[in-house]
């Protein structure tokens, strides 16, 4: 629900006559508040010392892929959850100057909220990597229709070049990950490959390059590499950078 209520709420937006500006304002902060209200719930109730996941769901989904709707939270991504949804309200209390686009705006802040807390919450590496991938779109339009200062198309451009780069290679890696597994026992499920991977080491070989190739993926999305500098570009002064 954390993350499924910014997304409905998207989708609400989207029914609503653009003329109706306050209302629109006022789905997405309430969709934001209740995300970040259960967040907040989740975390007190939350066990701390008890291993394995919590408020964990599995529904298989395509089985013959070993792809599952798999999400729940340990001691690890629960505060990043909770952060997430924080943030997301405190993005949508500071949005109230934008003057135009108003509708757009908050579908796309509430669509980048949802895929930012799936992606914490995803147990699974198929969701995982579609959550990701659905708050980053939402930011490069942003970015471009939002930010501030002269150069924020090239910084739209620039962004959008570097992190389509890295999920591509990021992309590759999960997939060589996947692989890695026997015929019958492959999964993108993130437990299922722990233990695999625990009782089944993986070759020396193999580890050499599927690590560097994830490391060097991610590592762009969460810009961990200098390749740039987003200040000058304008990047740093979106709107909900």
């Amino acid at each position: 629900a954390i993350f499924l209520i910014p997304l409905l709420g998207a989708l609400l937006i989207a029914l609503i006559p653009r003329n109706y500006r306050f209302v629109i304002r006022c789905v997405a902060l309430l969709a934001t508040l209740v995300a970040a209200t259960l967040a907040v719930k989740m975390f007190f109730a939350f066990q701390a010392g008890q291993p394995g996941y919590q408020f964990e769901q599995l529904i298989p989904w395509v089985q013959s892929l070993g792809i599952n709707w798999h999400v729940g939270v340990d001691g690890v991504n629960l505060g990043l959850v909770l952060l997430a949804a924080v943030v997301a309200f405190a993005a949508t209390c500071v949005s109230w100057e934008i003057k135009f686009h108003e509708k757009e705006f908050y579908i796309l802040l509430l669509l980048m909220s949802g895929g930012i807390l799936g992606a914490f919450a995803s147990l699974d590496l198929v969701f995982f990597y579609g959550f990701h991938e659905l708050a980053l779109v939402p930011t490069f339009l942003m970015i471009g229709v939002w930010g501030r200062g002269e150069d924020k198309n090239y910084a739209t451009f620039k962004i959008t070049l570097y992190l389509s780069l890295g999920a591509l290679i990021a992309l590759a890696g999960l997939i060589a990950l996947y692989l890695q597994l026997p015929m019958g026992e492959r999964t993108f499920d993130i437990e299922r490959l722990t233990a695999y991977f625990r009782d089944h080491p993986m070759p020396g070989a193999a580890q050499q390059w599927i690590f560097p190739v994830l490391m060097f993926g991610f590592g762009i999305l969460v810009s961990l590499w200098p390749f740039h500098t987003w200040a000058p570009l304008g990047y740093g002064s979106a709107p909900t950078a």
